[in-house]
């Protein structure tokens, strides 16, 4: 036992790790599957739609239509109504379609924000109340502003404008419903 007698047991275990276990790079996790069909850097790949899984606590399935055209996003809400609380603050009571038939609607209130002058396909420009509302697309988690309009006679519920869209997305309006379940979680709160 020649070892024994210069080495340690717990030294001489050491040195034939060294010698015989080979230098492997070390392990990283995969990306999620389809990863990169969703994400492009730190921005979402979006379609010409996209559909609208919550907006605040309120599970929907409704369509969203994608378009950077637009400066403001808008939702369909019906029986608009803005009132003064007792606290003085102007809040905005209305009803909104959560799925794409139209005809389940959930009562919400929010405070209102602002009002936007918002110009409408036929040229007249429209006052509208503002609300900001937390919505999930899929993966993607975001809080933005809306302007409250019925939206009943367009096809989609939810207009996404570029007040939405900045620093999250990218569009290819040649796909639609881009956002997968399996894509990678993440939160945007601007």
């Amino acid at each position: 036992m020649l070892f024994s007698a210069r080495f340690s047991g717990l030294a001489f275990c050491a040195i034939l790790a060294i010698v015989i276990i080979p230098d492997t790079p070390p392990v990283t996790a995969a990306p999620p599957k389809n990863q990169h069909e969703c994400q492009t850097g730190d921005r979402y790949l979006f379609g010409q739609q996209e559909r609208v899984d919550q907006i605040d606590e309120f599970p929907t399935q409704i369509n969203a239509l994608i378009d950077s055209g637009s400066t403001l996003s808008s939702m369909d809400a019906r029986d608009i109504k803005i009132r003064r609380h007792t606290n003085g603050s102007l809040w905005v009571h209305f009803k909104v379609p959560i799925t794409r038939d139209k005809r389940k609607l959930i009562k919400m209130a929010k405070p209102l924000k602002r009002f936007a002058r918002v110009q409408t396909h036929h040229g007249t420009p429209q006052k509208r109340p503002v609300i900001e509302a937390n919505i999930r697309l899929g993966p993607v988690y975001t809080r933005t502003d809306f302007s409250l309009t019925s939206r009943s006679r367009f096809k989609n519920q939810i207009l996404l404008g570029t007040n939405t869209l900045k620093n999250l997305a990218i569009i290819d309006t040649s796909r639609e419903f881009l956002l997968k379940n399996n894509c990678q979680q993440v939160s945007r709160y601007p």
